[in-house]
């Protein structure tokens, strides 16, 4: 008849049998194995994360590398061997001259002929403005959007505020025509204020007359939309001459 087993008494080895005899074992539970296989994996894991970012660095060095290398030229001293990279700066200086007037005949090409031409040339003979001037304006301003408002809440092409618009007699703001002519009536207040000077009238376009007063002359926030006005104003002039 068979006897119930009431518990197992099961010790960790503590001793190899075999040849090697009296050796110390470094298990002391199941719990300890699971631990030590657990941080092994870790390491492994992180080692290979490790690896795969090197090799990513190192194929990003080599494409800058080519880059560099496909923009240059090398020469190899005859006598010693060594290989020395030139660059062409004559020609890189070209390139870039060649991109910078590449994007300005864009920008002077979109502003030579825009759906609103006819309400720029009237506005400009009305008010006895260029009409170069208030293309350049609704180009910074809008880039010729007829139905876009800022942050600040300035409406259409030549972005006026509500209030300022209602007081050059614009009753429908995103309407081109009536925006266009009341962008040319306020600017050519801006410049009688300001006796003919086109950049103190552009500052007190974007940011009131007080504020120019007050700083005397371009307030340090608007000489970057002063300087952008100006340059698309000459850029389309420029192109204009050119035909």
């Amino acid at each position: 008849m068979l006897q119930s087993i009431s518990y197992l008494n099961i010790k960790p080895f503590e001793t190899f049998s075999g040849r090697v005899r009296n050796r110390k074992t470094t298990i002391t539970s199941f719990e300890s194995m699971l631990k030590e296989e657990k941080t092994v994996r870790k390491t492994e894991t992180e080692a290979e994360k490790a690896d795969i970012v090197d090799a990513t660095e190192k194929k990003e060095e080599e494409c800058v590398s080519e880059n560099k290398l496909s923009q240059s030229i090398v020469y190899k001293d005859p006598l010693t061997g060594k290989e020395v990279v030139y660059i062409d700066v004559a020609k890189a200086d070209a390139a870039e001259k060649a991109a910078s007037t590449n994007k300005t005949a864009e920008t002077a090409d979109s502003m030579k002929k825009t759906k609103f031409d006819a309400y720029f040339k009237a506005a400009a003979k009305k008010y006895n403005v260029s009409e170069s001037l208030l293309k350049a304006i609704a180009k910074a301003e809008s880039n010729f959007n007829p139905n876009d408002v800022s942050s600040s809440g300035a409406m259409g092409v030549m972005q006026l505020m509500p209030e300022t618009a209602k007081g050059l007699g614009v009753k429908d703001p995103f309407d081109p025509e009536q925006n266009i002519m009341g962008g040319a009536k306020c600017i050519s207040q801006k410049l009688k204020e300001f006796n003919g000077d086109v950049r103190l009238a552009l500052a007190a376009y974007n940011a009131g007359s007080g504020a120019v007063r007050r700083n005397g002359g371009v307030p340090s926030y608007c000489k970057t939309y002063v300087s952008r006005v100006l340059s698309y104003k000459s850029a389309y002039e420029t192109a204009v001459a050119v035909g």
